[in-house]
């Protein structure tokens, strides 16, 4: 076999190999129902800040925790539990995503005394099939703040002919 053929054949594999890691880690938009379905796999949830509960931060006594409560698109609110620092500008945020996956509410996240499962559990009952005693625990938090600008800001110039 020549040396160039041996060369495209490695090639090729590690190309599969790449891919088949690559799909193998990537996770899906999904709401918390679906979520709770299956715990042991990640899930990326799209939502927002479910304002009627409150935001619990307290940078003295431990600056990588975060509660709140998110209400996915469905309109299913549940406590969510972030092992990091808040994200700049959190509370003005239009909409929420986050990175993880859906743990017993029993966990690390009731220690503290926050959003655990025996105080938000009156918000977890209008799902069916998801659990009153779990919180999800983000891996990440991704934020989509509003524009400063609005659209009757925005200037638009049509090309010269």
């Amino acid at each position: 076999m020549k040396q160039s053929a041996l060369y495209l054949l490695l090639l090729v594999g590690t190309g599969l190999a790449i891919l088949v890691s690559t799909l193998g880690e990537s996770s899906s938009y999904v709401d918390f129902a679906e979520a709770a379905a299956n715990p042991d796999q990640s899930y990326h949830v799209v939502g927002q800040l479910d304002r009627d509960f409150p935001l619990v931060y307290n940078p003295t006594q431990d600056a990588n925790l975060l509660q709140f409560k998110l209400r996915d698109q469905k309109g299913l609110s549940m406590p969510v539990v972030y092992y990091g620092a808040k994200p700049q500008d959190f509370e003005r945020s239009e909409q929420v995503v986050i990175i993880g996956k859906i743990v017993p509410g029993n966990s690390k996240s009731g220690e503290k005394g926050g959003l655990n499962a025996e105080n938000t559990n009156a918000a977890n009952t209008n799902a069916s099939n998801t659990p009153a005693k779990t919180v999800f625990v983000a891996d990440q938090i991704l934020t989509k703040c509003p524009s400063k600008y609005t659209e009757d800001q925005v200037l638009t110039t049509s090309p010269k002919p």
